[in-house]
């Protein structure tokens, strides 16, 4: 039977950027839809949600779930986009230094979309506003392969911190990804993979749910609040902290066989 979901976020609510992609993912996974759909499906929705927090007034999604895919469609009122081809450049971005100190801004949004989508349509009034309309379709599942060591024994190696309870410490980690840009994340990282960052943003906690990361840990020894962690733990993320810096983080790992993706 065919559904469909309405969901709507304000401009500028960067706390609850996430949460949409994440229901949304969490309803695929409940009705068993192909791995690599869901995963593309949360890609698309995540970057979504960003550009409708970051540039626009407000903005509504309505999905429709389908036996072999979903369809996405976006509208907000905001500002347009004024050229749509220059937009969908890879590092083409209007984004304020505010927006980008939180790790947003880094000019991917429409072009991962368009990577993870199989029909893309934007129509766009400078002015006015924006409407995505997107499908996403079945095809064969693509994840990370674990490179055999588990959380316990980077725990137990490294001496980093937990900030999380009720570890899964025989979880298996697929590489390593350092990054302090959330839509090169959420383009990159595979599933099972170490996040090494030192943004403590709540949505470092939500793109690493949504990508089923391993962990992430935080370098620089600045601990995230109260709303990261209570995400993490929802999330199913371990978070890890450390006093070093991102380029010792990486050194270690590397020296235990967790390298970058390739």
């Amino acid at each position: 039977m065919n559904s469909v979901h309405y969901y709507m976020l304000r401009g500028r609510d960067f706390m609850s950027a996430g949460k949409i992609s994440s229901a949304i993912k969490s309803f695929l996974k409940e009705r068993e839809y192909a791995t690599d759909l869901v995963q593309r499906v949360a890609k698309i929705t995540y970057e979504a949600e960003i550009n409708l927090v970051c540039y626009t007034e407000y903005g509504f999604f309505l999905v429709y779930f389908l036996p072999d895919a979903v369809r996405i469609v976006v509208k907000d009122r905001g500002q347009g986009i004024d050229d749509i081809e220059l937009a969908m450049q890879e590092g083409y971005s209007t984004a304020s230094d505010e927006i980008r100190k939180l790790g947003f801004g880094a000019g991917m949004g429409l072009s991962n979309i368009k990577k993870n989508a199989d029909h893309l349509k934007i129509k766009s009034v400078p002015g006015q506003g924006t409407m995505l309309e997107i499908k996403v379709s079945m095809e064969q599942n693509e994840g990370g392969d674990s490179m055999g060591v588990s959380l316990g024994s980077i725990l137990e190696k490294t001496g980093f911190e937990s900030l999380t309870d009720h570890l899964d410490r025989e979880k298996q980690i697929s590489g390593g990804y350092v990054g302090d840009l959330l839509s090169d994340v959420n383009a990159n990282a595979k599933p099972g993979n170490i996040w090494v960052t030192v943004l403590t943003h709540p949505n470092v906690a939500a793109v690493a749910g949504l990508k089923e990361l391993g962990a992430v840990v935080i370098a620089g020894g600045i601990k995230p609040g109260k709303e990261f962690i209570d995400r993490a733990r929802q999330e199913n993320i371990p978070v890890l902290i450390t006093e070093l810096y991102a380029f010792e983080v990486v050194t270690i790992l590397a020296s235990m066989g967790i390298v970058a993706n390739q």
